[in-house]
């Protein structure tokens, strides 16, 4: 009497998906949280009289990790802009600060120039732990397509081990 064969337990597979799953999140949780602490300890560096050639409601700043903005005066005069005549944007290490002139302003559509400070993004204490965290959030774009592959091999196996060799001969068996 031949007896088949026991079905192969994926319990293990399965645990270990989850587990690479929840060790990839705690890992980029707690590096998200190293590099952000690591802004107050980064050096800054200023830019004076970044030049807007004509002001609107919407001027990005060309660095990221705008900390502060220092002046903002007219291009043409080199009068000092009243600060009601525009909003600040300031931004986190990697993301772009802004200074909106409002609409009703008298200095819309003037050149002005804009004086601040910024984080120094590519110092190491910042830099490293930011590549990493950029990576590990890339990692959940794959994580998906992983399982998937790693299901699809599981029912092709399944699928094998249950038509493969019917006839119990080798591989050059008759048919």
């Amino acid at each position: 009497m031949k007896y088949k064969n026991s079905a192969v337990d994926l319990t293990d597979l399965a645990l270990g998906i989850m587990i690479l799953g929840i060790t990839v999140s705690i890992g980029a949780v707690i590096l998200t949280g190293v590099r952000d602490s690591q802004v107050s300890e980064i050096d800054t560096y200023t830019v004076s009289n970044e030049n807007f050639a004509v002001a609107t409601t919407s001027n990005n700043l060309s660095v990221v990790g705008v900390k502060s903005v220092t002046a903002v005066t007219n291009s043409s005069s080199g009068v000092a802009v009243p600060a009601t005549n525009y909003t600040v944007t300031t931004s986190v290490p990697g993301a772009v600060g802004s200074v909106n002139v409002l609409a009703a302003s008298e200095y819309t559509g003037e050149g002005i120039n804009v004086s601040y400070t910024a984080y120094n993004t590519t110092d190491p204490r910042f830099l490293i732990a930011d590549k990493a965290t950029i990576g590990l959030a890339e990692y959940g774009n794959w994580f998906d397509i992983i399982v998937i592959v790693g299901v699809a091999g599981l029912i092709l196996a399944l699928i094998f081990m249950a038509f493969g060799n019917r006839s119990g001969e080798g591989a050059g068996g008759s048919y």
